[in-house]
Parts: C-alpha cells; structure tokens; sequence
C-alpha cells in the first residue's frame, strides 16, 4: 500500500489503495536518510546513464539509450564482423593462387585471428566487468576496421601479378597472334621448349610478404573482435531482463547470421571480376586459372565497422531502466547506488575469479563440449568454398555464393523458432541440455554421411607417386622438357575425357585459334593421345549436380538443428555462474576456444587438405599452392575427423545435462510483483526519485539533482 501523502494531510488507506499511483507516490521525505541517499543515488545515475562521448551529449541522444537500440548497433557490428570473415573465407583460395600459399599457410593466417585475441580475453574482460563496457567494445571495433586496410597493402604493393597479366589481351604474350616472332609467344605451353629462362624469379618474394600482412592483419582483427565478444553480449545481458534475455540474444544472432551470407555474396561478385577490372581476361571464371578481385571488399568493410565504431561508443555505461532498477533497490535499502567501475580490481580477485569458474562443474563441461565441436567444425567454416571447388567443380565466386546462403535461412529459422520457444514454455536447464545432446547427435551423423558423397575427379594424366602426389612426367611426354615451374594450363582429350596438366604435358607442338572464338586454343600433333589430337583448352567437364544438390539438402538441416540449440546453450552459459563473474566466464571460454579450437584448428584442417594435393605449382623451385586434389581422400580427411570431435563433443554435452539440474534460468518475480501494483501497492522498488522515473518514461532526462531536490522539498 502506498505511504499517505503528509503534505496532503490524512487520506483513507482504501481510498489511497483505489487512486492510480502518480510521482508524488515516489518521492520519499526529503528530511529522511532515505533521500539523501536518494539525491547521491540520482547524481550517480544521472552520470550513469547520460548518453554521448566527450563533449557529444546532446539531449536527443537520450531516446536511443533502450536495449532496442543497442541490438541493432550490437547486431550490425557483428554482422559485419562475421561478413569479413566469411569474405576473407570466401576468397581464400583466389589468394592462395595469386601469391602462391600453401592451404596449410591459409591455415595460419586464419588461426591468428585468435591468436591475437587470445592475449585479450581474458586480461579485457577481466579490466572491462566493471568499466564502461561499450567504449571498450568501440576501441576494439575500430582495431577491427584498421585490419580491414591493412588487406589492401599487398594489393597496392605488388598489383595483380605477373600471372593474372599473362592471361588478359593487354599484357598476355601467350594469346597474342601465333604468327609473332617474339620468343614468349604461344609456344611457351608447348613440347620441346626452353621454359625455365622465362621464369621471374625477382618478384618471388612478394608471396611471402603478402602472407606475413596478412598474418599481422589477422592478428589485429583478432585483438578487436575479442572485446566485442566478451564484453559486447555481457553489456546486452546485464540490462535485459532475464525472462527477455533468450529473444535478445536470439536477434543478436540472427543478424550476426546476415553477415556471413552478406559476405560471402560479395566474395562472389568480387571473383566474377578479375584481379584488375581494367584489364580484358582471356579466360572465364569457371577457368581454374582465374583471379578474382579478391581485394575489393575490404575497403567498404573497414570503412562501414568505424562508422558503427563511432555509434556504439555513445550508448552510455548503463542502459537507463537496467540503472534505474539497480538504483530502486539501493534506495530501498537506504544505501548509496554503487555504479559500475568501482569494483576493485587486483591480481587476488582475478585468481578466485578464475578458481570459482574452474570449479563450476556445467561451465567446465559446456566448455569441453564447445572446443570438441568448434575444432571439428572450424575445417568446415574455413575450407567451405574450398571444399565446394575441388569436391564438386564449382567456381570460386559460386562456391563464396554457396557458403553464404545456403544455411542463412536455415540457421535463421533455428535461432528464432528455439528462442520463441524457450520464451513461451521457459523449458528447464535439462530440457535445454537435452535437447542439445539431441541435435548435435543428430548433426554427428549428417557429416558421416556426408563423408561418402561427392563427385569423380578430373581423369588427370601422370603416374602415382609413392609420397601421395601425381608424377606428371610419362613416356609419351618424357622428351618434351616439361619442367615443375610451368604454369597450371589443363587442356582436356575429349574423346578420351583425359585432362593433360598442360599442352606441353600433352605432348604437343602445334597450336591454333578456334574458328569464330578468340579464347578457344586448339592443340594439335600431341604424342600423348592416340589421335594425336586435337586437344582443347580447358579441364574436361564433369557434372557433379545431383551429389552437389544433396550435400546442399544435407547442411540446411544440420544448419537448422544446429541452431536449435544456440539459444539454450547460451542461456546456461549465462546462468550457471554468478552476474559479476558473467564477462569473465566469457573470456575464459573465448580464451579456451583459442587455445584449443581457434588456433589449431585451421592449421590442422589446412595440413589435411595440403596432404591430400595431387599436384603442386612450383614458383623458383619451391612449393606454392596446389592445384589439384584426390578428392576421395580429401572427404574422408577432412569429414571423419569432423564426426570423432562431435562424438566427443556430445559426451561432454551429456556431462552439461547431467550437472545442470537446478540452475536458474528466468526471473520468477516479475508476477509477484506485478500482482502488488495491480492491488494499488508501491513495491518498495518502485520508491525512486523523480528524475528515475522520467528515466523510465523517456520525459524530463536532463533534470539535475538540484531540481530533485527543489521538487521534492516543495512538494
């Protein structure tokens, strides 16, 4: 019941019960040690929740101060966060041929996005708990837009390459007219020439320079992302309602699952463009010679995620209804509102920090859990289009297609049907855990078939050799000089449906222009046939459609299950430790996944796939990028490695289901307190000052303590 009014004499306790409640209501005596402590509580809200950088305050900021806004600022940071990595992803393998890296190098360089934020996990969300968190996570997103930049140097440094000129009309010698005297005309791809003094070896270099930029850039995205990861979902966590906490993490997700589609989409129309748009190419992209623009991303992306940079850092430390319930509840205690950043930090408190979390048995086993399914998974999210090219001949620029849509839908449609569900029913901490245990079962078994689909492999000429690859020297070819450094130039036998590495490899020494089409080269007098020809540029077609339909069919449901079960796994996540260790359990299940999962990873999922190359381009006698693979052997290298982490991952997740009877997942007196107010009761949380409660209407923000203090003494 509300306390009478002693201004406005004595009324009737009924009467006051029936009256709506106004902020006359509120407003606790101004003679009591409760507004005291009131006033000290509305000037440290005041700063709390006061919207802007620097002197950038202006009062119309105020109305975006809501965890609405925040989703949608959160959400786009990831969704491009995402859409670069899916970008990077989907161009990889149009880097690998541009500067010759190996996939095992690619594996690196992916891997240093979490080696970079490794380092800063734990130490950022630790210092971060308690500090104004979305400053913290505008700093790393502006690290996040440098590493952008720094992908364009080798670009700008080295150009398009030496091998990507060669095959356009400005530059290409080899697609000149055959009737030219010049000595690096077409005859270079054919039998019985001297190749090796044509090779440049002055620029070999630049591959590696490249690789190590992109290192360095991968290492910086990593120390950017790390925050937003941490401290980001930890801020959105703190001022939502726990009941309201499954749906907003949901949204966040789903607009997260935009970016990789987003990016891989623009990975596809950059491959569609050569390497330097200015430029005629000779060759499609359906050629496997072809280089793609795979730079023209990067500058938009960087550009993009500072602008949102400079959004995210004016939402204030607290978001005001969150602060204003933390006030309400230090005013009805009669204590001093202690805001966020005065929580001592020290090397002791991080120490029993971590002890605590390393003892919480369902944080420890989720956390297993985790690491088995992302280190079988990271292959998989980093090789996709790769694996779409050699698996089933698609082209870079439909593969990056591929990856980005096939699963969005489907990934979408999982977040939001899961969070909906958790929010009507609120299923208990096992429910969830079991469910888990379900679908990842499930998501097991869809990779162990997938192990057994795929499609047949160029027939490629050469003889087996004993390390693995192919020896692409035969009798029919052995006179023709053919050395390791000569470009990948395949040429197909219809008839025979044979693929030849090159014309020289083929055994030929004539060549011409198909009638009517300029890019169709006609080789001809070829030793390796037995109708000497002709032979025709180009690997011999292969239709993969209905094995590529069905891996396709395959991954929307595992996408669509294995979203299913994101939203409760985050809801235990959250729930199974205490609200001040939040950001910090976090961090050390970041730190873990880097260690364990992140980092090795890639490298070991590249190492697989480099062990399966057939054939390996050479530049100046080393090693570069491969050019073909053994696909069988590429499935089963890469896919049943896949199914013994997420069997292992399943067993952990049975632990998490096991332990986590008890825990707390939604708030349980919201209906209690609802059915006080509906009674004309003022909830004790509800005692708060004027200016709190023009914070939760969205009227007055800019009233000061002073005016609090004139308001409440003349009333």
């Amino acid at each position: 019941m509300a306390a009478p009014d002693p201004h406005r004499g004595h009324a009737d306790p009924v009467q006051e019960q029936d009256e709506p409640a106004t902020v006359q209501d509120f407003l606790l005596d101004p003679e009591s040690p409760e507004a005291a402590s009131a006033v000290n509580n509305e000037e440290a809200l005041e700063k709390e929740t006061r919207c802007g950088y620097g002197f950038v305050r202006f009062p119309w900021l105020q109305r975006f101060a809501s965890k609405k806004a925040y989703v949608v600022i959160y959400g786009m940071i990831g969704c491009f966060q995402f859409a670069l990595a899916s970008y990077f992803v989907g161009t990889i393998s149009t880097m690998e041929k541009r500067f010759q890296i190996p996939s095992t190098f690619s594996g690196v360089i992916n891997s240093a996005w979490d080696f970079g934020a490794m380092f800063t996990n734990l130490s950022a969300a630790y210092l971060g708990r308690s500090s104004h968190k979305p400053r913290w996570v505008a700093w790393g997103t502006v690290l996040v837009g440098v590493s952008c930049y720094m992908r364009l140097i080798p670009h700008w440094l080295y150009g398009p390459g030496e091998n990507a000129l060669m095959l356009t009309k400005e530059f290409g010698t080899e697609f000149k007219p055959l009737n030219e005297s010049d000595k690096t005309g077409p005859k270079l791809t054919l039998c019985g020439n001297n190749h090796l003094e044509f090779e440049d070896c002055d620029n070999a270099s630049s591959g590696n320079i490249s690789a190590f930029i992109f290192l360095a850039a991968h290492i910086v995205l990593g120390i950017g992302s790390s925050v937003y990861y941490t401290l980001g979902i930890s801020y959105l966590d703190d001022n939502a309602k726990k009941n309201k906490a499954p749906v907003l993490l949901a949204i966040t997700m789903c607009l997260r699952m935009v970016g990789p589609t987003m990016g891989y989409m623009l990975a596809s129309y950059a491959l569609e463009m050569y390497v330097d748009p200015l430029l005629t190419p000779v060759i499609t992209p359906k050629d496997p010679r072809w280089v793609g623009a795979w730079w023209f991303g990067w500058f938009p992306f960087g550009t993009i995620t500072l602008v949102l940079a400079l959004f995210v850092a004016m939402f204030p430390r607290s978001l005001p209804r969150a602060a204003q319930r933390s006030a309400a509840a230090a005013s009805a205690a009669g204590r001093t509102y202690n805001p966020q950043g005065k929580t001592k930090k020290s090397i002791a408190d991080f120490k029993a920090t971590i002890s605590r979390l390393l003892k919480n048995r369902v944080l420890v086993c989720n956390n297993l859990s985790t690491i088995c399914f992302v280190f079988g998974l990271i292959g998989q999210w980093t090789f996709m289009p790769k694996y779409m090219e050699t698996q089933f001949h698609q082209s870079a620029s439909t593969a990056s297609l591929i990856s980005g849509s096939v699963g969005l839908l489907c990934t979408a449609a999982g977040l939001m049907v899961s969070a909906l569900l958790i929010s009507k029913f609120k299923p208990n901490a096992r429910v969830l855990a079991g469910w888990n245990v379900i679908a990842e079962s499930l998501d097991c078994c869809g990779f162990l078939l997938i192990t057994f689909i795929g499609c047949e492999t160029f027939n490629l000429q050469g003889t087996p050799q004993s390390d693995g690859t192919l020896g692409l020297e035969v009798d029919c070819n052995s006179n023709c000089s053919c050395p390791d450094s000569l470009r990948y130039s395949p040429v197909c036998h219809t008839p025979s449906r044979t693929t030849f590495f090159s014309p020289c490899h083929a055994g030929c020494t004539d060549a011409e222009w198909g009638e009517g089409n300029s890019s169709l080269k006609i080789f001809s007098n070829c030793t390796c046939v037995p109708d000497g020809g002709p032979i025709l540029n180009g690997p011999c077609a292969v239709d993969c459609s209905q094995a590529f339909m069905l891996f396709i069919i395959i991954q929307c449901v595992q996408r669509f299950l294995g979203a299913t079960g994101k939203a409760g796994n985050t809801l235990i996540h959250f729930r199974c430790v205490d609200p001040e260790d939040k950001p910090v359990a976090i961090g050390l299940s970041e730190f873990l996944l880097c260690i364990c999962s992140f980092i090795p990873g890639p490298i070991f999922f590249g190492y697989l796939i480099d062990m399966s190359c057939l054939v390996w381009g050479q530049t100046c006698g080393k090693p570069g990028n491969c050019w073909l693979y053994d696909v069988q052997k590429l499935r089963y290298l890469v896919n049943l490695p896949i199914v013994g982490c997420l069997f292992f991952g399943t067993l952990w997740d049975v632990g998490v289901w096991h332990y986590v009877k008890g825990v707390q997942l939604y708030d349980e007196d919201d209906e209690k307190a609802s059915k006080k107010r509906s009674k004309g009761a003022v909830p004790e949380d509800r005692k708060v000052s004027y200016n709190t409660m023009a914070l939760m209407t969205g009227s007055d923000h800019n009233i000061s303590a002073n005016e609090f203090r004139r308001k409440s003494f003349s009333s």
